[in-house]
């Protein structure tokens, strides 16, 4: 299974970097794709939403509530059945009501075998203590979430998106040094094929021809994919991209793992 995660940045205009996104997505050949910050007026609107873009090869999870979720989960859908599915939000801070779940249970049709999926996004500010526990929370409720899942199905989950704490970052990192203590595995750390990039950056440039460009190089890491659980999984690879084309797309590069279930 081949999961792409992006923070696809909620910001006007987006038709440049819808195109670009989707055609990373394609060109990894991605099986999931987890989104944040896919935001209704933003990258879901103007003349190339994104998930037009991909309704080809993908289907999106929970697609009536478009108009409100932030953390778009889409699976290729000619190579899975999507068995069950849910969203929810994270109590407590919620710019936008974006900082939220989205998850599936996903069948491959070949090998009838099945996976959680979910695309997340954690509380951002930094302000205080204040915002160092909201994001606490956010571990809490998501761990609460998995433990459920693991009772309900014992399958792998892969949990892919934007937390808002890591190396290098404003917000410090023990919201993420919490949900390695709970139990959740970074896959940057598991896989056997990995990198050392960071994954965040500064914006990229809107020039005078409506074109992104100059997407500087990560300098922090605040996005991540887990996986949850003792079900079998194998995390082949883990990569994060920085071609120009990828920076040029978000201040967040896109995240690929490589499963084997």
């Amino acid at each position: 299974m081949k999961v792409y995660c992006q923070n696809v940045w909620n910001y006007n205009p987006s038709e440049y970097r819808n195109k670009l996104i989707a055609s990373l997505v394609n060109d990894f050949d991605a099986d999931v794709c987890c989104f944040q910050e896919c935001g209704p007026g933003t990258n879901r609107a103007g003349d190339a939403p994104l998930p037009k873009l991909l309704e080809a090869t993908y289907s999106e999870v929970c697609p009536e509530l478009a108009d409100r979720n932030y953390t778009g989960l889409f699976y290729k859908t000619e190579k899975y059945n999507l068995i069950d599915s849910g969203y929810f939000l994270y109590t407590g801070h919620n710019d936008a009501n974006s900082k939220s779940v989205a998850w599936a249970v996903i069948e491959d049709k070949a090998t009838m075998k099945k996976a959680l999926v979910a695309s997340t996004h954690f509380w951002w500010m930094f302000r205080g203590e204040e915002d160092n526990q909201q994001r606490l929370q956010n571990v809490a409720e998501l761990k609460a979430f998995c433990d459920e899942m693991v009772e309900k199905y014992n399958i792998p989950i892969i949990i892919g998106g934007d937390f808002n704490n890591g190396e290098n970052s404003e917000q410090g990192d023990e919201p993420y040094k919490k949900m390695l203590a709970d139990g959740f595995c970074d896959i940057r750390h598991t896989a056997e094929e990995t990198t050392d990039l960071f994954t965040h950056h500064e914006y990229p440039i809107l020039n005078d021809e409506g074109i992104y460009v100059d997407g500087a190089m990560p300098g922090r890491t605040i996005d991540y994919i887990f996986t949850y659980g003792n079900a079998e999984i194998k995390v082949k690879k883990f990569e994060i991209l920085t071609t120009q084309r990828a920076l040029d797309s978000s201040d967040h590069c896109p995240l690929l793992g490589i499963f084997e279930i």
